[in-house]
Formats: C-alpha cells, structure tokens, sequence
C-alpha cells in the first residue's frame, strides 16, 4: 500500500512532485514497499469520483495525441506501455534520460492523463484518456536535480515546445506548469504567440492555475494567457484546495489532492501528492475523450463545453476559487457529441521573445526613470501641448476671415506621451504548498 507517513528524502524521490513550476505539483508522500497495481487501483478516487467507467464506455481518446510539456516521461513504464513518444528536450541539463529521478513528474502527469494499467487494464494506474499517445516535450527540470533554477538549454523552452506539438500532430497540450514570465500579460511575448498559434491551428492549451495561493496567490503564466483552459484543484468533498491559486484565469477544477500517480523507477512502487499538476492532468484526459468524440471542436468550444457541464459550481455560477465547478466527462462528452465546429482563431503573428521562462514566482522591480527619460517625456508633452495651441489658434483666425473658398485641413494626430517597458528579473524556484496541510512533509 502507498505508505500515509512521511519520510525523510529518499533516492532524490521527495520533491519530485513537490516542486511548483518546475512542476506546479505539491508535496508528495512515497511508497516506503513495492505497492501492489491492485491497491494503486483502490487508491485512485478519481475513478469513481468523475465516473471514468462510465466516460470510457463513451470515449478512450483514441486517435488523440496530447502533448505532455513537462520534465520528461520515463520509456517503458508498464502503465504506459507503447504510449509515449519522446520529442526534443529543450531543458538539458545535468541530469540524463535514464538515470534515477530523472522525469518524475512528467511520467507522473502522463499516467495521469492516459495510463492504460496491466494485466488486461483490471491493475495499475488508470488514466482518463487510456487509448490517447503521449508526446513528451521535456521544457523543464524535475525540482530535485541538482541544477534546478538555472538556465535551460533553449532560450525559450515553453514557447519552443508548443509550436514543436502543434506542427508533430498534437491536438492536445497539456502543462504542468506555472510561473511569472517577463511579458506576462501584455500579448507580446513568446509563450503569448506560441499559444495562439496553437489555438489557431485548433489545439486546445491546458496549464495550471498554480499552487500559490497561501504565498501571494500571484497569476502563474502560461495558465493566465488568453485561451487557455486554466485547472484549479479540489479534494474528494469537491471543496478547493487550500494551496491552489485563485483568480479570474480559472475555467474548471479538477482531483488534485491525495492523488497516485506512475512515477517511481520500478513498475511496483507509486508516488502520491496533491497540487493543480495533477488537476492539469485530468482536465487533460478529458479534453483528449472529448476530440476524440468529435475532432472538429474548436478550444473555445471544448473550454465552453467543459465549463457549461460542470458540477459542483459555485453561487453565482462562477468564482475565482474553482472557476465554473468541476469537471464532469460524462457530461461534457454528452455535449459535445452532436456540435458542430465553428471556426479558430487567427493566426497570430510574430511577438517580442520574452527570454527565460521562469520557474516560480518573481519579485517584480519597477526600474527607476532616468533623468533622461523624464526630461524626454517632459519635452514631448510640451511639444504636444504647442501644437495644440497652433491648431486652436489656426481654426480660430479661419473663423474671423470672411466667407470664401473652403480649405483642406488636415488633421493633427498628437501622440502619446511613450512610456518605457518595464522588465524583470529572471524568475526563480516556485514553493510548494507548505506541510500543514497533511499532505505529506518530510520529517
């Protein structure tokens, strides 16, 4: 059985899914013994909990891909066996595919969203999407390796990875992930272009909400760009989980906390944690049913379908807690049987790289103006405010002349006064939710 008491660190497994954007994940409690498929079964009360069965009746994303943008899926887990495709690393690193710990928490998510279990699919881990492919797009380090925080191989690893996904035949981007980006919130920035060149070639953009709401509750990107759908994390009562972050990004919630998931080096032994990764996840697999139920939605319908189907929504129809309720397959896919696809959006163009994605929350700097930069917009205001005198003045003499041939103005467009882009510093580690909660805490 997956053992309930915390332990101390060890083989480098404690904080593989603890870690928040390197893997917007929780903390996690591990196997102290090999745990039996059957009782890894037991423990996973998502299953019952969205009714799986039932939605796999109806859909096992066959024929979807979902791109898994994370820290890499182990090859040969028996859960996931002929499952996963492995795409370019754009993190690099220390750490190598093959050694101990290394991508935890990417084959974590992957069993998650489409683990087919074993013998005949009656043990191990069940994923949403048991009949979905994997593509593994490794754009991040597991929390533990020991060059965690430092610069990635690729300049712009998100962004790289989701246009990689889009143009290898993905319909599906999953991402476990979160953080503060330089560029956040102004469309202009890598991971701002890159998603809407996957919304416009139809592929639905998953992300996480973050796990920080008890550390400032900041907006973790890419989850706040626009339309992507963002999870937030719920426990078995449905209730929000105290570390997922709150906000107005938040579309749907989804199982996040006490959850197994693959990930330990052997096929026998299991990790167990909580946090909006594992939400990802789910929501996921959903979307995955769900394109292949009917390929031709858009993501804004696929958003819109989730949304409209789920349960336990709040008063009012909608909160910042866990946006528009809990995500409901069964329903959803109901729903989307018989839509029609309407069409995507356009195409975006080129944006401004917005240089290292960071791995968790950044203290955002104000630089101070320099001389010259005030005095600049000082002397282009006053030259706004002469020419708007000139103006004045000229229709005013017009005005006073006799009536006689009428004459052409053209019109003045005065400009703005221009204000400097702010920058900030390069983002660092993300915490996970602190271990008051029970949900595991190294002793």
């Amino acid at each position: 059985m997956i053992a309930t008491a915390a332990r101390a660190r060890r083989s480098r497994r404690l904080g593989a899914l603890a870690g928040a954007l390197a893997c917007v994940a929780a903390s996690a409690t591990f196997a102290a013994a090999p745990a039996r498929a059957d009782t890894i079964r037991d423990s996973e009360w998502p299953v019952a909990y969205l009714n799986l069965p039932a939605a796999q009746q109806l859909s096992t994303g066959s024929g979807v891909t979902v791109a898994l943008l994370d820290t890499g899926v182990v090859q040969g887990r028996a859960d996931l066996t002929g499952q996963v495709t492995t795409g370019p690393d754009y993190a690099g690193g220390v750490e190598q595919m093959g050694q101990a710990g290394w991508g935890e928490h990417g084959t974590c998510m992957a069993s998650i969203i489409a683990g087919h279990g074993r013998d005949g699919g009656v043990d191990g881990m069940l994923g949403v999407a048991p009949a979905a492919h994997i593509l593994s797009i490794r754009v991040i380090r597991d929390d533990d390796a020991p060059d965690f925080g430092q610069a990635t191989t690729d300049a712009t690893p998100i962004s790289d990875g989701i246009k990689y996904a889009v143009d290898h035949g993905a319909q599906v981007i999953s991402m476990s992930l979160g953080g503060e980006e330089a560029d956040a919130g102004d469309d202009s920035s890598a991971e701002s272009d890159a998603i809407r060149y996957a919304l416009a070639h139809n592929v639905v953009v998953v992300a996480a909400a973050g796990n920080g709401a008890t550390e400032g509750n900041p907006i973790s990107y890419p989850g706040g760009e626009r339309g992507v759908i963002t999870v937030a994390a719920v426990d078995q009562n449905s209730d929000h989980a105290y570390f997922s972050t709150t906000g107005w990004d938040v579309s749907v919630a989804a199982p996040g906390v006490n959850l197994p998931c693959d990930a330990y080096d052997s096929d026998d032994d299991y990790m167990e944690g909580s946090g909006t990764s594992q939400a990802t996840a789910y929501v996921s697999g959903v979307v995955a049913l769900l394109k292949a139920e009917n390929p031709v939605l858009t993501p804004a319908q696929i958003r819109t379908v989730l949304e409209q189907t789920a349960s336990d929504g709040p008063v009012g129809g909608r909160d910042d807690q866990t946006g528009f309720g809990v995500i409901d397959p069964v329903a959803a896919l109901r729903a989307a049987k018989t839509m029609s696809g309407l069409a995507t959006v356009p195409k975006a163009g080129a944006g401004v790289p917005s240089g290292y994605f960071g791995y968790g929350p950044t203290e955002k700097v104000t630089l101070a103006d320099s001389g010259l930069a005030r005095r600049a917009r000082a002397e282009i205001g006053g030259a706004a405010l002469v020419t708007i005198a000139l103006v004045v003045a000229l229709l005013m003499l017009r005005r006073a002349k006799p009536p006689g041939p009428e004459l052409a103005f053209v019109e003045l467009v005065v400009a703005e006064p221009w204000d400097p882009s702010q920058t900030l510093p390069p983002p660092q580690p993300q915490a996970p939710p602190t271990p008051e909660s029970g949900l595991g805490s190294a002793e």
